[in-house]
């Protein structure tokens, strides 16, 4: 969910391990803000799907979370470098400082679900909450949007 300040991703979550069911343990809904989020997508590979992800020859494959960083981020890189480049015609021919937006480069965020997979930039991913029902968890982002 996008409202243009803030941007949180909503998703059932579940452990890691199976439990003494035999079950993976329901963890609610998840409510994660990106903080400072520039740019994300939201789709396809789903969980069959990632050999074809581009990172997933590159470690990804290997790890034990759903939750990645990508270092060095040629996605990360070009919108920093588009940034920039605004920062500098618009504010520079002002004869503003445009500086503050040099070394202002997101970190690139990848979160692998069952059937899809979530793609930000952003400062930071931050787990706000779990709720009981999605109800829940979409009322609590549309109090976070009414506060700005």
């Amino acid at each position: 969910m996008q409202d243009g300040w803030k941007t949180y991703l909503l998703f059932f979550a579940v452990s890691k391990t199976i439990d003494e069911s035999g079950h993976l343990r329901d963890l609610g809904v998840a409510v994660l803000d990106c903080q400072h989020c520039m740019a994300s997508k939201f789709g396809y590979p789903n969980d069959e799907g990632l050999p074809e992800h581009p990172y997933y020859f590159c470690g990804m494959s290997n790890l034990a979370t759903s939750v990645l960083e990508v270092v060095d981020s040629p996605w990360a890189q070009e919108v920093a470098e588009q940034r920039l480049a605004s920062a500098r015609r618009i504010w520079g021919g002002r004869g503003m400082d445009w500086s503050w937006a040099r070394g202002d480069q997101p970190r690139h965020f990848i979160l692998t679900l069952k059937e899809k997979t979530f793609e930000c930039l952003a400062s930071s991913v931050v787990v706000e909450c779990f709720c009981e029902t999605f109800e829940a968890a979409y009322a609590h982002v549309i109090e976070e949007f009414s506060k700005h």
